[in-house]
């Protein structure tokens, strides 16, 4: 939904195709930047690195495995199956990993990871943050985890998306201790990944409200 001094409408189709290329383009460089300079993974991503170190098999497996779990649990909450939600979702889990990979092949080359560490944290932090903001704002098609994320953000935790960021990444941070627990080795989690588990939910909220503030959530939890 758009604020307009304090009335609010419906985003026309170019609006939401503006907006979601600026969520979308936001968050590949936060993720692709975190990629290209290793400074460790966010923490659905490290705990899929680690049970693949684990278990020999292939990280796309658990990433797209996390998606598809999430986008299930997102149908029992909202009590109905949305299947344009769903296969939205999933289409922007497989795109958004090819973005990805695209990006952090381009900051590799041009040599970013040269950049002191202390501006790589806040460019990736803030982009990423920046991104998930936007596109959980506009509620086009978002990462299944994202969109599970923002349900369970109003439904059980008042909107604070600090909280509900946290809890979202205490699943996959406990995934990778009990695989370094089991395997004595840990991968793919470094300073990015606990700045990121700590302060990616308060940049989401500070972003609500400052980059496109007239943007609002488009589904109330009345509406959910």
């Amino acid at each position: 939904m758009y604020n307009e001094n304090g009335q609010k409408r419906p985003l026309t189709s170019w609006e939401t195709a503006r907006f979601f290329i600026v969520g979308l383009l936001f968050n590949a460089v936060g993720n692709g930047l975190t990629v290209a300079t290793n400074m460790g993974s966010a923490p659905w991503t490290a705990s899929a690195a680690n049970l693949s170190n684990a278990t020999g098999w292939s990280i796309s497996l658990f990433l797209f495995s996390y998606g598809f779990i999430a986008a299930i649990l997102s149908c029992l909450l909202l009590k109905s199956i949305d299947w344009p939600r769903v296969l939205g979702n999933l289409t922007f889990l497989l795109a958004f990993s090819v973005i990805i990979g695209l990006v952090s092949s381009f900051f590799t080359a041009h040599g970013v990871g040269q950049l002191p560490m202390l501006w790589r944290l806040i460019i990736d932090i803030i982009f990423v943050g920046c991104g998930v903001s936007i596109t959980q704002r506009l509620q086009f098609i978002l990462h299944p985890l994202d969109d599970l994320t923002n349900l369970t953000r109003f439904m059980f935790f008042n909107g604070n998306a600090g909280i509900a960021q946290i809890v979202n990444f205490a699943i996959p941070m406990v995934i990778s201790f009990a695989m370094w627990a089991i395997t004595g080795s840990i991968v793919a989690v470094n300073i990015g990944t606990l700045v990121s588990f700590f302060f990616q939910g308060l940049v989401i909220s500070i972003a609500d409200q400052r980059v496109i503030g007239h943007l609002d959530h488009k589904l109330s939890l009345a509406n959910q």
